[in-house]
């Protein structure tokens, strides 16, 4: 049926806009990467190639969207952390249209493709509708987004070209210069059975703050949240605070807040985000990090990290007009764990960059020898190396 619900969509969409104007965008991903041994397993080496083509047809009002990817990967049967997750998004279930496919599942090789986009969009007036897989953020801070209730990125995911599409449908209104308002009606498939979000959200700007709110019913549980972005100076400040239904139907608050600021010491480029996040979804001790793990907003996606109070930081400096170096720190406050990772980057053409990083966890590994407790969120992350080349053409 779901598939159906595609093929329809195709056949729908084509004759419309078969005479329209076609543009073909592509992205390709090389990953090496070696861990070193940890509590939760040995050392290895982890290969990812992504193979990404992104054709766009555009006809009068209408556009079709597709983006098809590959995602081939070679990583340690051990588990444990992994820097290269295929699709570069947290929430990588959730599919229900059902377009994603695995040509090759073995013991510690995965290949498969996926389409990652699928859409028809129609501009008219004031009014945009787009129905399909897409692209849908509701994020005002930039790293660590809790109000955000489509398909957040994982704050540690260091290849973050493309947010995970969604299949939805998509009314957006402009009702003056600064003012919108958008409804987003989505099924998804989880671990759980099937859900339904149906959210609204009206958004606007006076005085150089933007603010707003949105609300609704998300995975079948009533939702809102509120959020805002201006500036103070020359510092620009992100906030957002969602209020969500928890276990045995109590109710809680999950936000964030952000600061960011360019700063151009001797002509050079130095980008600073700090942010700090508290989850109510989150654990309040390393004792309940393991069943975290295994809670409903853990594996449907809606969760970033682990944690109840978490820290994150982020440099990025220009030392050359083609060379980079950035710095991100992760920490969850109460266990006192961080997650680190030095970057360098070269621009090496105005297509292709390439990449040389590290991350490391700091911190208890285990509650104790020779059990499976966590003693913190990020202490049990080995050494971990990588080279990564992309090419965007």
């Amino acid at each position: 049926m779901r598939r159906a619900t595609a093929l329809l969509l195709l056949a729908t969409a084509f004759p419309s806009i078969a005479r329209g104007q076609l543009e073909v965008s592509g992205y390709v991903l090389g990953v090496g990467a070696y861990q070193g041994a940890s509590a939760l397993g040995a050392s290895g080496s982890t290969f990812l190639a992504r193979t990404r083509l992104m054709p766009v047809l555009t006809s009068g009002g209408f556009t079709f969207d597709i983006a098809y990817e590959h995602v081939l990967m070679r990583a340690p049967g051990s588990g444990g952390f992994s820097i290269t997750v295929p699709g570069g998004s947290a929430a990588r279930t959730g599919d229900w249209l059902g377009l994603d496919w695995d040509l090759h599942s073995g013991s510690n090789t995965e290949w498969r493709h996926r389409l990652d986009r699928m859409s028809i969009g129609f501009s008219g007036g004031p009014v945009e509708i787009t129905i399909g897989r897409q692209a849908v953020s509701w994020a005002t801070t930039l790293i660590l987004t809790p109000a955000d209730p489509f398909a957040p990125f994982d704050p540690s995911d260091p290849f973050r070209e493309y947010r995970g599409g969604i299949d939805a449908l998509r009314i957006k209104m402009f009702t003056g210069p600064f003012s919108e308002i958008e409804t987003v009606v989505r099924p998804t498939e989880t671990a759980f059975g099937t859900t339904l979000t149906a959210l609204g959200r009206a958004q606007t700007s006076k005085s150089g703050w933007a603010f707003g709110a949105w609300g609704g019913i998300l995975h079948d549980q009533p939702a809102g949240a509120l959020f805002t972005t201006g500036a103070l100076g020359t510092t620009a400040v992100r906030a957002e605070v969602a209020i969500r239904e928890h276990r045995d139907a109590e109710v809680t608050m999950r936000g964030a807040i952000g600061l960011d600021r360019f700063f151009t010491p001797k002509g050079k480029d130095l980008y600073i985000t700090l942010e700090l996040q508290y989850d109510g979804f989150g654990a309040q001790n390393t004792s309940k990090l393991l069943d975290i793990i295994t809670s409903k907003s853990f594996i449907r996606g809606d969760m970033q990290t682990l944690g109840e109070w978490t820290v994150v930081s982020q440099m990025s400096y220009q030392i050359h007009p083609l060379v980079s170096v950035n710095g991100f720190a992760l920490a969850n406050a109460r266990d006192r764990s961080v997650l680190v990772s030095p970057r360098l980057t070269w621009s090496a053409t105005g297509s292709l960059t390439v990449t040389a990083a590290a991350f490391r966890g700091l911190g208890t590994e285990l509650a104790s020898t020779g059990t499976l407790g966590l003693g913190s969120e990020y202490g049990f992350i080995p050494a971990i190396g990588y080279i990564s080349a992309s090419w965007f053409f």
